[in-house]
């Protein structure tokens, strides 16, 4: 990924959602290494995005208010930390790890991996095609995630659909 793909990815997000999301990335590893071997996968997977809701409530609640009139936009917005968080976390281990990402759809289909991960180890094709068809029509994109993932239910894919539509 090139310096000026992340800058605009960074740009798309907001202030709000880059400052929230980086609390949510810092949390989400910290839990994971207290918590290791005590959280099942598919916990780990959703943990970002828990954490990103509670966490945007807490902002909200703080320096929006009006919680209970603004609920779903906390939703929405803890939905995206929780992708940002998600994103940075394929990012970083990049950085620490051997290999590269070189492009934005090899990050998409990364993250679609690591999401995916505790229904069903998906093959590079797989997650490309998950990643790609996602970009044009998310019904069947869903659809391909509940064929290839059987045992992944409905709100998995709509955290993979949202953190795709992050990056």
């Amino acid at each position: 990924m090139e310096l000026y793909e992340l800058a605009g990815y960074l740009g798309r997000c907001g202030a709000d959602v880059v400052a929230v999301g980086a609390a949510v990335a810092a949390l989400d590893f910290a839990a994971k290494k207290l918590l290791k071997g005590r959280l099942s996968a598919k916990c780990v997977v959703f943990l970002p995005f828990l954490l990103g809701v509670a966490l945007y409530f807490a902002y909200g609640a703080l320096f929006i208010g009006d919680t209970a009139q603004n609920a779903a936009l906390f939703v929405k917005s803890g939905f995206s930390c929780g992708s940002f968080a998600t994103a940075a976390r394929v990012i970083l281990s990049q950085f620490f790890t051997k290999g590269t990402l070189s492009d934005r759809q090899t990050l998409r289909t990364e993250c679609v991996k690591q999401l995916l991960a505790p229904y069903k180890a998906l093959t590079d094709e797989e997650a490309a095609g998950i990643a790609s068809l996602a970009e044009t029509d998310e019904l069947r994109a869903k659809e391909l995630i509940r064929s290839l993932c059987e045992d992944a239910p409905d709100p998995a894919a709509e955290i993979v659909l949202g953190a795709l539509r992050a990056v």
